[in-house]
Parts: structure tokens; C-alpha cells; sequence
């Protein structure tokens, strides 16, 4: 099917020249845009990218994510003329997360990770661009010399390590970034990792290694890979193959705390661009009782959690 398919629907491109036309009721409006969203399944991925371009849209991406591109752009403009378009599902800021923790080429079942880098980074969604970010190498107490395979892995010498602070200095910095930013005070923010681990099992096992309070900003945050799987209709894929689905290469060095979590924000900044929802979705539960079992924490991961907060 030809792009000029999309053109011909009623009320669609055509629609938006003739501004006497009455707005569409409720009903009718995704009723169009069912006949719209049907007509773009049709439409070959040459077809598509045509479209999108005439749109001055992006071009990058699978088959599958062109076509959510385009039938999200017709939502948002069908919606926006009938006045029913929602509430924005985005938090203003977002801030990435990815710990880099020590490690052995064979974990034993109790290893105790430590997290020796600490990196963040700040996303403006309304701006649709990287604001700021926080690095910070952690000195580890448990396994202070760190393995070969640790080593390797992430890039951190022994020399980072040695030279830097213990993790609750390291977290007091990194929260004073936050409220540098007035994140969680005059703006409303939301963590985000790729997977559960970052604040299930590395912060939290480090703040009890720490003997620290497990902080608040860590007690439900929006899991990258669950968004992603669930607005691209795909399989949940790594970083590096969520930037393959998108038609994007890694930039930097993998297991770089920093280099992950400004890809992990480009990924993000594509999905504010393509139109997804991107809310808390998973959280961790805490009671007294996993004071005496580091390990617990994985267990009391709330994995369905789209529905705990709602952005006002």
C-alpha cells in the first residue's frame, strides 16, 4: 500500500486543510483512527518511511517500529483536534541509573557486590535532551582489590577505587546533585534502569553493607527494558539490542556506568519522541525482615507495577 493511503482516509492529512470542518465526536475519533492504524499495517516499510519523512519524522528503526511512529503521530494530532488527547504520561526529568558493582568471572551464590561506580544522568523531556550528569567511583570495604575479570569488565582500575570515597559520601553527593536540580522537590522525577538489579540488588545490598538507610528515590523507579518490550510489541531485549531495534550503535564503552546510562537515555529520549507512556513499573518492598538477608531484596521486587503512580 502506497503512502498516499494515509492521505486518502478521511479527515487525515487532507483533513487538517480545511479548518471549518466541525471536530469529530469521541467515538468517531478512534473509529478514524482504527481505519488509519489498519491502513499503516498495510503500508511497506518503503511506504512508511516515505510518510515519515513527508512528516519531517524520524526514519530510523524496524518495520514494526516505523509504523508505531507514524499511527502515534496521527493519534496525537486526531486527539489534539478533538480536544480528548490526555494527560502527558511522562514525568518532566528522568534520571538514568547504572551501577557498575565489583564481581568475579563466577559469582558464588552470596557474593556480596559493591558498587564501585555510581553514575547518573539527567533527561528534560520537555526539552528532549540530556541535561546533566553525576559520576562518582566508589571504594569497596568487603573485596577492596578488585578481580581481573572486574577489571576488564568495566574498565575501573584498582588506582579509581583506592583514590575514592566510601559509597555513603558517594550517595550524599549524588542526592545533593539531585536536589542541585530541585528533582523531587519543585520537579517531579523518576529513576530508570535497565532491569531490575541496579537498585534491587546493588543499592540495596550495598546499603546494608554500608549500614545506611536504603533511600527513597530508590523504592520504585520505571524498568527501560519493560517499557521498551511493551511499547515496541518485542521480545525484551539488552541495551545494546534495544539500540539495534532503533537502528542505533553503542556509543562508548559497554560496562562504563556512564557510557550505559547516557544510551540508556538516548533510548528513552527515542520514546518520548515516538509517543510512550513511561512510568514506574516496578518497585521494592522492605521490611525489617530483609535486614538479615541481602539476597531477599531480588524476592521483593514488584514486577507489575505500571499502575503506582500516575504522573499528575
Amino acid at each position: 500500500m502506497s503512502s498516499s493511503a494515509i492521505s486518502e482516509t478521511k479527515g487525515e492529512t487532507d483533513g487538517d486543510k480545511n479548518p471549518q470542518k466541525s471536530p469529530l465526536s469521541g467515538d468517531a475519533v478512534y473509529k478514524e483512527l482504527s481505519k488509519i492504524n489498519g491502513n499503516i499495517n498495510q503500508m511497506s516499510k518503503a511506504a512508511v518511511i516515505s510518510k515519515l519523512r513527508e512528516l519531517k519524522l524520524n526514519t530510523e528503526g524496524s518495520t514494526e517500529i516505523l509504523r508505531k511512529r507514524l499511527k502515534n503521530h496521527y493519534r496525537k494530532q486526531k486527539l489534539t483536534n478533538a480536544n480528548l488527547l490526555t494527560v502527558s504520561k511522562l514525568f518532566p526529568y528522568y534520571v538514568i541509573v547504572d551501577f557498575e558493582a565489583t564481581c568475579e568471572e563466577v559469582n558464588a551464590p552470596n557474593y556480596p557486590h559493591e558498587i564501585i561506580e555510581f553514575p547518573a544522568v539527567l533527561v528534560d523531556t520537555e526539552k528532549q535532551k540530556v541535561l546533566d550528569h553525576f559520576q562518582a567511583y566508589c571504594r569497596p570495604v568487603l573485596n577492596p582489590t578488585l578481580s581481573d575479570f572486574c577489571v576488564e569488565l568495566t574498565g575501573i582500575t584498582q588506582d579509581q577505587v583506592e583514590s575514592a570515597s566510601l559509597f555513603p559520601e558517594v550517595l550524599a553527593n549524588f542526592e545533593a546533585w539531585l536536589a542541585k536540580h530541585k528533582l523531587g522537590t519543585k520537579h517531579k522525577y523518576a529513576v530508570v534502569t535497565d532491569g531490575p538489579w541496579d537498585m534491587g540488588r546493588f543499592l540495596y545490598g550495598q546499603c546494608k553493607i554500608s549500614e545506611i538507610s536504603y533511600p527513597q528515590f530508590g523504592k520504585k523507579w520505571v524498568n527501560i527494558r519493560k517499557v521498551f518490550s511493551n511499547f515496541y510489541r518485542c521480545k525484551r531485549f539488552c541495551l545494546k539490542l534495544m539500540l539495534e531495534h532503533i537502528e542505533m550503535i553503542f556509543e562508548g564503552r559497554p560496562h562504563c556506568g556512564l557510557d550505559d546510562a547516557r544510551n540508556i537515555a538516548r533510548i528513552l529520549l527515542r520514546m518520548v519522541k515516538d509517543g510512550a507512556s513511561i512510568q514506574y513499573n516496578e518497585r521494592i518492598h522492605l521490611t525489617s525482615r530483609d535486614a538479615k538477608n541481602i539476597q531477599n531484596a531480588a524476592n521483593r521486587i514488584c514486577h507489575n507495577c505500571d499502575s503506582v503512580e500516575k504522573v499528575l
